[in-house]
């Protein structure tokens, strides 16, 4: 598989544009052979993006690759959403449910996705294929109001299924 965000470097390729949004490196006993990302958020505010977390993309190119794959570990049932922009500048969104307070794994395939309805940068090339050539990092948000954390695992680029 091929690394999209280790966190190896620590938190310097991740941001939140929130200040009470918390990133940190994180530690589980077990998952010890990994490093882990924790994002402690504060309630929904009336801005849409106040909680959005982005990560660099440590590979850019995704070519070849079927989808992103990950386990995150929330402190409770909600909905999240994963988001990146492609070569193109179209964003592309998907959401999934994550149940209670347990490791599970998400895996987002490139064949299900679809532009997000609900923003595009001025600069996208709306109607153009996703092109996954050059993809500079990967977002994700959590879409219930009230305060959480998150621990995700790094995130990764799988082939096959």
């Amino acid at each position: 598989m091929i690394v999209i965000q280790s966190y190896s470097l620590g938190t310097s390729s991740v941001r939140a544009a929130n200040p009470l949004v918390k990133v940190r490196l994180a530690c589980d006993p077990t998952r010890p052979e990994e490093s882990l990302l924790e994002v402690e958020y504060p309630s929904a505010s009336a801005d849409p993006s106040a909680r959005d977390v982005w990560c660099d993309a440590e590979n850019r190119d995704w070519t070849g690759s079927t989808g992103i794959t990950f386990q995150i570990k929330p402190s409770d049932t909600e909905k999240l959403s994963v988001s990146f922009f492609d070569r193109n500048r179209v964003a592309y969104t998907t959401w999934v449910v994550l149940h209670g307070s347990s490791w599970q794994p998400v895996r987002v395939r490139f064949d299900a996705l679809r532009p997000n309805p609900h923003f595009q940068p001025p600069d996208a090339k709306a109607g153009s294929l996703l092109d996954v050539s050059d993809v500079c990092g990967i977002a994700f948000a959590p879409h219930h109001p009230g305060p959480g954390q998150l621990v995700l695992s790094p995130l990764m680029l799988f082939t096959s299924e």
